[in-house]
């Protein structure tokens, strides 16, 4: 995976984080998936084009409903489709904050899904590794599991 496909990703999810979250984050250290990360609900983003792959946000129940209860503004305390709502809005955000910084690439965005348990990332050929990137803040930690390519045929499920 060529570093200028995940950067856009990475800054976009401190700045979404940041701005429309309230949470300021901070990158952990950089690792390839080689067993699934541990996860209550993640929100699951494809896309195509110039550029073709999956990112997946991976959040603990814990984390997932203390950023949906920032980001919604009221306390949330079960999972339900208030947290899957924001979970995928957030994911939707840092995607389109993402595509802003490649404009010279042509790509489609799916809207994000949401998956309950292990992420679906590595469903698929896998002959384009999944790097995984943990982000911190006061509230906890989530990760983002990234598999991008170039071209439109590497990654065809």
């Amino acid at each position: 995976m060529k570093v200028e496909y995940l950067n856009p990703f990475l800054k976009s999810t401190v700045e979404t984080f940041r701005i429309m979250v309230d949470i300021p984050i901070t990158l952990g250290n950089i690792y390839l998936l080689k067993e699934p990360n541990k996860t209550d609900i993640s929100s699951l983003l494809e896309f195509s084009g110039d550029i073709r792959g999956k990112v997946a946000m991976l959040y603990t129940l814990d984390v997932a409903l203390k950023i949906s209860s920032k980001f919604l503004g009221e306390k949330i305390t079960e999972l339900n489709e208030d947290v899957a709502d924001s979970i995928r809005e957030i994911t939707n955000i840092i995607a389109g904050s993402a595509k802003k910084y490649m404009p010279a690439l042509h790509w489609t965005l799916s809207l994000p899904s949401i998956v309950r348990g292990p992420s679906k990332i590595l469903e698929g050929r896998r002959e384009v590794p999944v790097i995984c990137v943990p982000f911190h803040s006061e509230i906890g930690s989530f990760i983002m599991e990234a598999k991008i390519s170039h071209g439109r045929s590497l990654l065809d499920d």
